[in-house]
Parts: structure tokens; sequence; C-alpha cells
């Protein structure tokens, strides 16, 4: 769930970047929506048509920027090395293939709402290095991320815009690194998988870093396939969605893709265009990867942790979730209706995404009446920044 604060500074944007009506608006989304989904291979030639670009900055930044947010509120539970980063007086972050400005939105209102939530009045400046090739774009990201920062008290912001294609940057010294949906833009191929691997690993191995991709079965499985990689080089470990360090149990099966699925309230603009296209689904849809430089620190609870990673499964008679453990297994865990208790319930309530622990664990993924399911440690990590 956002913050009121994160929420308020995504609604600003929106309210700032308003201009085009409703229905020309709509189906602006739905050709880019068919874009990035039944016509990938027309992406380099085809995102930077006027459309596009209207329907980046009016609809998806809103739309976009929640989940940035609730990644970073994910890494800050499981990692000190982002749970620092509102304490700092002045914050660095590069934001590469930085768009319109969704993550670098998304970014501000996490620290607003983390902020705000652990009572940080002093000043701080953040200072924002854009990555971005298309002109117009980048001048949509300088009015957006204006308009997110205005609404945070005792916040000074510094921009700078870089023109260039982020695969030649040598990154900056910098407290966090942030692209959303740009990798999956790339050329396709193995070469370019191995240039991918070594040039997230750069990053990884700087600065805290955060990657978001559409949360689709080629894009979620390819960023799967990056996490195993950037494991097997080293000098970053995975802070999240894993809870572990061993190869992704969910590449093992090709119709699997580890993807996220939030509940979101969204804001009044998407939701009209939600209504307009007809789609239904409220929840933020996307898939992420989160690293930090050096090893894994060790865990903070003696229990196996267990990350839910889908929806409650409709089973008559009980409820049944796939589960991602700490121990490196994949495995579908199940609960009798008749044998929920107070104890145990939270197996059936968390929400998809939450990490919890059953204990004992059952050998045979059948819940006990009488086990004690809880929320995971909030703070999981232990390593210092």
């Amino acid at each position: 769930m956002l913050h009121a604060a994160a929420r308020h500074c995504i609604l600003a944007v929106e309210a700032a970047n308003a201009s085009t009506p409703d229905r020309a608006l709509a189906k602006a989304v739905e050709r880019l929506s068919d874009l990035y989904t039944t016509r990938r291979g027309s992406l380099p030639t085809e995102q930077a048509d006027a459309s596009y670009l209207t329907a980046k900055r009016e609809y998806f930044l809103a739309s976009d920027a929640p989940k940035v947010a609730i990644a970073l509120s994910e890494c800050a539970a499981a990692s000190a090395a982002f749970a620092h980063l509102p304490t700092l007086a002045t914050v660095r972050v590069t934001d590469l293939g930085a768009g319109v400005g969704a993550t670098s939105v998304g970014f501000i209102g996490w620290l607003a709402g983390e902020r705000a939530r652990r009572a940080i009045t002093t000043p701080v400046r953040i200072e924002l290095h854009a990555v971005e090739l298309g002109e117009p774009a980048a001048r949509a990201y300088e009015e957006s991320v204006k308009a997110a920062a205005s609404t945070v008290a005792g916040v000074t912001l510094a921009i700078m815009i870089e023109a260039r294609d982020f695969r030649k940057l040598t990154p900056p010294p910098c407290d966090l690194t942030l692209c959303q949906t740009a990798l999956n833009e790339l050329l396709l191929g193995a070469e370019h998988e191995r240039a991918t691997v070594e040039l997230v690993s750069i990053w990884s191995r700087a600065a805290p870093t955060l990657v978001i991709e559409p949360a689709l079965k080629t894009t979620t499985r390819a960023l799967m396939a990056l996490r195993d990689a950037l494991v097997q080089l080293g000098g970053a470990h995975i802070v999240a969605p894993c809870l572990h360090q061993l190869p992704c149990p969910m590449r093992a099966r090709e119709g699997d893709w580890c993807h996220e699925a939030r509940r979101i309230e969204p804001t009044p603009r998407v939701a009209a265009i939600d209504k307009i296209v007809g789609r239904r689904d409220e929840r933020a849809l996307f898939s992420f990867l989160a690293t930090a430089p050096g090893a894994a620190p060790a865990r903070a609870t003696n229990l196996v942790e267990l990350r839910l990673v889908t929806d409650t499964l409709g089973s008559r008679g009980k409820t049944e979730r796939l589960v991602c453990r700490a121990d490196g297994q994949l495995r579908m865990m199940r609960l009798l209706d008749r044998e929920t208790t107070d104890e145990n319930r939270m197996f059936v309530d968390a929400e998809r995404g939450d990490v919890v622990t059953v204990d004992p664990l059952p050998a045979n993924d059948r819940i006990a009446p009488t086990a004690d399911v809880q929320r995971g440690a909030e703070y999981i990590g232990a390593e210092t920044p």
C-alpha cells in the first residue's frame, strides 16, 4: 500500500500533466499497450511517436510511479542499504532510461512517504541524474519531477539530464541506481544478453540498484535469467524479491515467471482511462530485481521465511499458495479450511508478495491447525551501507 505522502506526490504530477481529453488519451494508451505487448519488434522505430509520449506522460507515469514506491518499500524492509536512504542529507539517484519521469517520481514519492512514516523532518537534497536519449521525453521528465518535489517539504532538487544511450555511460558515484522498463527495449540475442549482464553487474557492484520490468512472461523470465547471472558473477547480492542467493527455482518450468500483482488505488485519471479502455484489474503489475553491493548478510531469523508468490488459489476446501522459500525451494503449500485458526490465518490473509514464517514448517507442505504463521521480520538485512 502506498503511503499517503507518496500518493499525494503522484497525484500532483498527474494534475500537472493533464491536458489531453480522456477519449483521445485512451486511444493513445491502447495503441502504446498494443506496441509493448503484441508488436514489441516495432519498439525501436515507433515508440518516439508523439501520441505515445502523451500516453506515457499523462497515463503511464501515474500508473508506473507506484511500482517504484512499492518495490523500494520492500527493499527497505529487507536491506539496510535501501533503508538508510531516507536518512541522508543528500541522496544521489541515477535514473537510467528515465523516460518521462515515472521512475524518479516514484522514488520521490517513496522518499516522502518513508520520511513521513519515520517522522524525519530534516532538509534533504535530491540529486537526480537522468539518462534519456529522447529530447521530448527529457523535457517531460524535468517538468514531472519538479511537480513531484514541490509537494515534499524540505526538499531541494538538483536535476542533470544527459541525452545519451545509458549502455555507454560510466555510472557516476550515487546512492541508488534505478532502471524501469528499459532493459527489455534493448536488442535481443545471446550477445546482447551477455552485454546486459555485464552492464547491470557494474551498476550492482557500485550502488543499491532497482530494475523494474513489465510483468510479461518473456520480459520477466529474462529478468530471472539476469538475476541468476548476477549471483554467479558475485560482487553484489540479491535484496528482493528473492529471500536467497540460490538459483531461481521458477526458471525450471518454462511456463512460470515471478511477477508482482499489488493492490493499489488508481489515481482519478488512471481510473477514468481504465474505464474507457475496459481495464478492470486495478493491481500494479510488474516484475523487479533489487541488488546491493557485497555479499548477502546473515538472515535475522532462524525460521525459514516464505515469500507468497501467488494470490490464494481457488481450491475447494482449502487455501493453496505457491511460496518461494528462503532455502531456495518453490513449494505449493496448503491450509485446509477446517484447520484454519487465528494462529495460522495469516497464510490466507497475507497479500501476494508478503513474507511470512510458518512454525513448525511442515515437511508435507500442509499447514497444521496448531502452526503459527507470522509476517517476516521487518528488517531482515543486517549489512552496513
